[in-house]
């Protein structure tokens, strides 16, 4: 029996500290809420002043970051648009009137249509290996040889090959080059 009186005794003191640590906690929660600023804040002017310069620096600054990546990317439109220009011109044939003793320079991938008989000649420069080649006959045509008309040359590599003109010559091209 004074086992049963001890655990009784046991239960009915952790009970009465459960209920008085319920009190104290009701009893602090007010002060805990005060203490973490849920009742709304009044700022001064002086605060507001502050934040709102804050507020224009960045807006400022995000205007400037606009505009250079706004001029970044005219620059680039316009840049590939003349790329595009370049291209679309090189991709068609042109007819241009080469002079005498003048010197016609390919890029890679050069086309070249000679249309006057034996008034030009093939340049192909001391770093170049090889000459112009013939797409009609399948032939290279080296340094200095006369080139036959109306023969479709091309220039493999952007080397310093390309046709020398014997006398004022009309020539159809096809890519890019350089008149020397």
């Amino acid at each position: 029996m004074e086992v049963l009186k001890g655990k009784m005794k046991k239960k009915y003191m952790i009970f009465l500290a459960a209920i008085i640590c319920g009190i104290v906690l009701l009893q602090l929660a007010p002060a805990v809420k005060a203490e973490t600023g849920s009742e709304p804040t009044i700022y001064d002017s002086t605060y507001i002043d502050k934040l709102e310069t804050q507020i224009k620096g960045l807006i400022q600054s995000s205007d400037a970051d606009v505009g250079k990546k706004l001029e970044d990317t005219q620059k680039q439109l316009a840049d590939t648009k003349n790329e595009l220009a370049t291209l679309k011109d090189s991709m068609v044939f042109k007819i241009i009137k080469l002079p005498a003793g003048k010197t016609l320079i390919g890029d890679a991938s050069t086309e070249i249509i000679v249309r006057n008989t034996k008034r030009c000649k093939a340049y192909v420069a001391n770093t170049a290996s090889g000459g112009i080649s013939n797409l009609i006959s399948g032939k290279d045509i080296p340094n200095g040889t006369i080139i036959p008309a109306n023969q479709l040359l091309l220039v493999p590599k952007a080397d310093g090959r390309g046709i020398t003109a014997i006398q004022d010559t009309d020539i159809m091209i096809k890519g890019t080059y350089t008149v020397k």
